[in-house]
């Protein structure tokens, strides 16, 4: 599991890959969490929350997962360091995803400051799966 930082001329792109989509998904949020905020180890787990997306395909469903926890960052200053994707479901012609993340507040005198993240985007979205690896291509937008 992991994920790392690729060359891009505007934007944030991350490559995050682990052995289940599940944890490429995982590495995913916390490519997004790093970029925000650089140093992970400075976010204590204080705070869990659950978060539940439903949505008609798998990147759509990264999509919606990774959008919330922007939305949740920008209203909440909610931000994470522990991302616990459980497997997702397949219900008719969906997918659910159900995650337990940890964190905390972001705080000023405490986190540090990355890159302003305006918004998850499609552009460059891929999943590729194979017996023993998944690897998520994704961009933010800066």
């Amino acid at each position: 599991m992991g994920f790392e930082f690729l060359d891009h001329t505007a934007d944030v792109q991350s490559k995050s890959w682990g052995k289940t989509l599940e944890e490429a998904i995982s590495q995913t949020t916390l490519s997004l969490m790093a970029t925000i905020s650089p140093n992970l180890e400075l976010i204590e787990p204080k705070i869990e929350k659950e978060v539940n997306i439903i949505a008609e395909d798998k990147e759509s469903l990264i999509f919606d997962f990774l959008s919330e926890l922007l939305y949740l960052f920008d209203v909440e200053q909610l931000i994470f360091s522990q991302i616990k994707v459980k497997p997702l479901k397949q219900l008719e012609n969906q997918y659910k995803l159900t995650a337990i993340l940890k964190g905390d507040v972001f705080n000023i005198n405490k986190h540090e400051i990355g890159t302003e993240v305006k918004a998850v985007t499609y552009s460059f979205m891929q999943i590729e799966e194979t017996k023993e690896r998944v690897e998520i291509l994704m961009v933010f937008d800066i």
